[in-house]
Formats: C-alpha cells, structure tokens, sequence
C-alpha cells in the first residue's frame, strides 16, 4: 500500500459536529441559505394545508440536522407541532430542547410509537447518503406515518447539487421511484408525496404518473 493512504474500510465515519453544520449551512457559500429554506419551508406548508384542506398542526423531519425547519414552521403556524430526529450528538444536545430535537435516524423509526401520524413528515437531503437497506427499511415505516404530505428530497446520480459529497450514493431516479410506489406513497409534484390512501381522495391531476406515461393526444383541429 502507498505511505500515506488509508484503506477507505478504516476511515472514520463522516462526523456531523458543530463543524459540519458551520461549513455547509452557514459559510458564506453554503448550498441553502435562509431564503431557500424559507421558501421551502412555505411550499411545503402550502401544499400540505392544501391537501388536508386545514392549518398544519403536527410535523415529524427525519434527519433533521440542526432543525433548521422548526423556527421557520413556527413563524408560519404558532401553535404546530415539531418532532425533528437526528443521529447528530452535537445538533441533539445543543438544539434539542430549544427545537424539539432526538438523537437517531430513519433506522430508528420502528422504535417509537408514534399515537398518529404527521400532517407533514420530511426527509430532505437524507436517503442520498444511506445505504440501500436502511432506505428499503425505513420507508416504509416513513410511509405509514405520512397523514398528509411528505417531502422528500432527493439528488440522484444524475443531478449534481452542490453541498457535501462524502458518502453521496449515486442512484438513478427509477430506483428511488420504485422504493417510494412500493411503500405507497404517490408523487404530486416538486419531490412531495401522499400516502396512497391520500391520493384516492385527490383529483387525478393532482397526482403524477411515476412511470412518466401519458393518455395520448387528442387529434383534429387545435382552437
């Protein structure tokens, strides 16, 4: 072996320090700034309020980080609910309290017993790093606790987003199609799902066709 290289087996696992949250969400060239999340944050209330055709009370955000969504959901809606979870020793200790933060991951779901589920369950920037069997596991514990929307945002092999690339998993979209259909969860658009039960009361525009199909176009003479 040459001086110098560490077999990729023995090095240590990425940490998600103070460190960590300091170089890819506040340095001066971070990804996602407050504008970004914020108008994220808003859409996904939107669409969520919009499906259940009420005010959002209850959210669960798995692999939340530092909880970077909280404070913003409770500008938008006071009175809701915020659960974040995170395998992060240091976001859990320093925001826990302040954010409603615990440690663990989406491995960690089938330990709680949630009474219901969340109008709004997101898993943003996340299941690009797990490996296959966490992600085959855990959503479909993540799909039953979906009583609204959910907003899963993924970058597949073939997008290139900027931010942390350590441990990115390059996946094509068909693959991460097929784990959320088989979970039952349904596309409806900008990376959110409803649960399939949901998506029967939708109207049929609402929803998407994962497999990309389309009716064919009528013929004859265009107004």
């Amino acid at each position: 072996m040459p001086p110098n290289v560490v077999p990729r087996n023995a090095m240590p696992p990425k940490s998600y320090d103070r460190a960590y949250f300091d170089r890819w969400y506040r340095a001066s060239d971070a990804p996602r700034g407050d504008a970004e999340l914020e108008r994220q944050v808003a859409l996904a209330v939107a669409a969520t309020e919009s499906v259940l055709n009420r005010d959002v009370e209850s959210v669960l955000d798995v692999g939340c980080g530092e909880g970077r969504w909280q404070p913003v959901l409770h500008r938008l809606r006071p009175e809701l609910i915020y659960f974040g979870l995170d395998p992060s020793t240091y976001a859990v200790e320093r925001f826990g309290a302040e954010r409603n933060l615990i440690a663990g991951g989406l491995e960690d779901l089938p330990t709680y017993a949630f009474d219901d589920p969340f109008d709004l369950v997101v898993c943003a920037d996340v299941l690009h790093y797990l490996d296959d069997e966490t992600v085959l596991r855990g959503m479909d514990v993540l799909a039953e606790l979906v009583g609204g929307l959910a907003v899963l945002e993924v970058f597949t092999g073939a997008d290139r987003p900027a931010g942390d690339r350590d441990g990115f998993r390059q996946r094509p979209a068909s693959w991460y199609r097929r784990v959320f259909e088989g979970a039952g969860l349904v596309p409806v658009g900008l990376q959110m799902y409803v649960h399939r039960e949901t998506a029967e009361i939708l109207d049929e525009l609402d929803r998407l066709d994962p497999s990309g199909g389309s009716d064919p176009l009528p013929s004859g003479p265009r107004g």
